[in-house]
């Protein structure tokens, strides 16, 4: 098949010539994934008789799990190479119909071109183009700028540019009836109530993407004293001892999350009243539980990281470096010169606007 939008050649996405078989690829972060769930609703909703496989890496399972689009979840490892040569052979004698690759790095792209598959689809990325034979143009330019999307739109482009419908781009995340009980069961202990408090994490994938544990605890002091409302400090793993810092910052009482997997967290978010935290994972499990948002933004772009909406708001400092997409940084300047009053002045505008 030559490559070219497959828009001008319809037919082969329906009848009996239509793909059995999908796989999609996306390994990376858990916010990663949940921003290619819209884009996994509008293939499925397009090709509902197809089974749907997604290949992620091990965060990304817990995120899918649930997902009444997704049909299998395969999980690569990627500590060695026996279990990526694993997948490889696994993927080729499924014989998949149509490989979709959001990610299309080198690895992506070698398991698009040894699966087999009939349909290749990826962005034409360097010498990776060449594993795909329905290349997409990665970058979308007006007047000769290239245009910055949010992340879930990106990946709703790739749908559409394969012919189908893709609208919306709200995020799909299911808390189950168990998770749900371990977040009461945590609340009642804690004399709180849904929409009574608000959920903060301090932590960070990127040193650089990281707000200081003692502004946060700033701006949680704030929430307390000005709006009467607990905060619940949220933790992951590795992030006990960040949370226990910020929790001994404050000067008003506020409350230690219990241990949570993902999907207990969400629970807590659905909960919450508004999440404050960087720019992370568990930011965009907030949006996909409908809970309101305020996130700490420095070198990565709001834009694309952030949905357009008055329930989730972006802050960031006035500095000429922002958006730099650095993981480390030696000034810290974009964090730096951000205030507590300033992000709280976020917080309590969303606040006041309900939810």
């Amino acid at each position: 098949m030559s490559r070219e939008s497959p828009r001008k050649s319809e037919g082969l996405w329906t009848g009996r010539d239509g793909p059995a078989s999908i796989l999609v690829l996306r390994p990376g972060a858990m916010g990663d994934v949940l921003l290619t769930t819209p884009a996994l609703r509008a293939l499925k909703s397009a090709l509902p008789q197809s089974r749907l496989t997604v290949l992620v890496t091990r965060p990304g399972k817990e995120i899918l799990a649930g997902n009444p689009d997704v049909d299998e979840v395969m999980v690569l490892d990627k500590s060695s190479w026996r279990p990526q040569l694993e997948i490889i052979g696994g993927v080729r004698r499924r014989g998949f119909d149509l490989v979709v690759d959001f990610l299309c790095n080198p690895r992506t792209a070698i398991i698009t071109i040894l699966s087999g598959a009939r349909f290749r689809v990826g962005y034409d990325v360097g010498l990776r183009r060449f594993a795909y034979n329905i290349v997409k143009p990665r970058d979308e330019f007006r007047d000769g700028k290239k245009v910055a999307k949010y992340a879930a739109e990106v990946n709703l482009d790739m749908i559409r540019y394969l012919g189908f419908r893709a609208e919306s781009s709200a995020l799909r995340f299911s808390v189950d009836g168990k998770s749900r009980a371990v977040a009461d069961e945590f609340l009642a202990s804690n004399g709180l109530e849904a929409g009574g408090f608000v959920c903060v994490s301090p932590a960070g994938s990127w040193p650089a993407k990281t707000w200081e544990v003692g502004k946060f605890a700033a701006v949680s002091d704030l929430v307390t004293e000005r709006t009467g409302r607990r905060v619940v400090v949220l933790w992951g793993p590795g992030e006990k001892a960040l949370a226990e810092r910020t929790l001994s910052l404050m000067r008003t009482p506020g409350v230690m999350a219990c241990e949570t997997d993902i999907r207990e967290a969400g629970a807590l978010l659905e909960k919450s009243a508004l999440f404050v935290s960087n720019d992370s994972g568990l930011k965009h499990v907030a949006v996909a539980v409908g809970t309101p948002t305020v996130t700490v933004f420095g070198p990565t772009n709001p834009v694309t990281w952030n949905p357009e909406s008055p329930k989730h708001r972006a802050v960031f400092a006035d500095v000429d470096c922002l958006r730099c997409d650095k993981n480390t940084c030696a000034t810290m300047e974009c964090m730096k010169k951000l205030s507590a009053e300033r992000v709280f002045a976020v917080v309590e505008d969303v606040l006041r606007g309900g939810r």
